[in-house]
């Protein structure tokens, strides 16, 4: 029997979704089909009907089953159902997202969604901190930073033994953060364990990746936080480390020596 061309199926298995997902749990014949569906058995088949002509299911021994593309297909629908529901949790966060942002559906389906709420939306940083925290190696890009949660970034990053933070930022939120905290801005520059770069960031939101485990990102609004959104899906993954490592590939390192601030091409 000739495969049924995508839109075909996409149709049916929008029509005749119930009875599919009946067979999924077990074959049934088709008065068990008929009880089960409500449905008169005229209406029955035309429903196999569609169904075995697209290939999704098969009679065998005196029942009704799903064939193994039907149960790929079902499978497929369920997870395209799931991240359907995945973005409609993050509408929230994604709504205060410029346009023409970068980041891609791939990062946004199976994120894990934390929405801040009033009347302190900042203190879902927490979340943030919490994941770095188990990590040894966190990248980081940031077009703003929250001087009350730097000494917190820094602490919950460099937490344990044989840890290592790269973060890069504007220069001018560096010298900032500088002048607001001179003294914790001083050890971390004096850590061997942390990398500071300056460059223009191009994005919104701040994005950082802990150990290829997981990437997150920080979307803001008016009023502080709107959201964070964690995955660790292998495609979020991917998107994140590529969106590092354009930013990071122009940027330039800040270093000390002695007590005064240089960056690269600068005595």
């Amino acid at each position: 029997m000739a495969r049924s061309a995508p839109f075909d199926l996409a149709d049916v298995l929008l029509k005749r979704h119930k009875c599919l997902c009946a067979l999924g749990n077990q074959p049934h014949a088709k008065p068990e089909l008929v009880e089960a569906l409500d449905i008169p058995r005229s209406t029955l088949d035309d429903i196999v009907r569609d169904l075995e002509h697209a290939n999704l299911v098969e009679y065998h021994d005196g029942e009704w089953q799903l064939t193994l593309f039907g149960q790929y297909t079902l499978d497929h629908h369920a997870r395209y159902k799931e991240g359907l529901a995945t973005l409609a949790d993050a509408i929230p966060v994604i709504n205060e997202l410029p346009q023409d942002t970068p980041v891609e559906r791939r990062f946004l389906i199976d994120a894990d969604v934390h929405v801040g709420t009033a009347p302190v939306p900042d203190e879902i940083m927490h979340v943030f901190l919490d994941a770095v925290e188990s990590a040894t190696h966190v990248r980081s890009v940031t077009p703003l930073a929250m001087a009350g949660y730097a000494d917190s970034f820094y602490r919950a990053a460099t937490t344990g033994s044989d840890v290592h933070l790269e973060a890069v930022l504007p220069l001018e939120t560096f010298e900032r953060l500088q002048t607001l905290h001179p003294d914790s801005t001083d050890k971390a520059m004096a850590d061997d364990d942390i990398t500071l770069y300056h460059a223009d960031i191009p994005v919104t939101f701040s994005l950082w990746i802990a150990d290829d485990d997981h990437a997150g990102l920080i979307v803001y609004a008016d009023q502080g936080v709107q959201g964070i959104l964690i995955n660790d899906t292998d495609d979020a993954l991917d998107w994140a480390t590529d969106q590092y490592d354009r930013i990071q590939e122009d940027a330039e390192p800040i270093f000390y020596r002695g007590s005064v601030r240089h960056t690269a091409g600068f005595s």
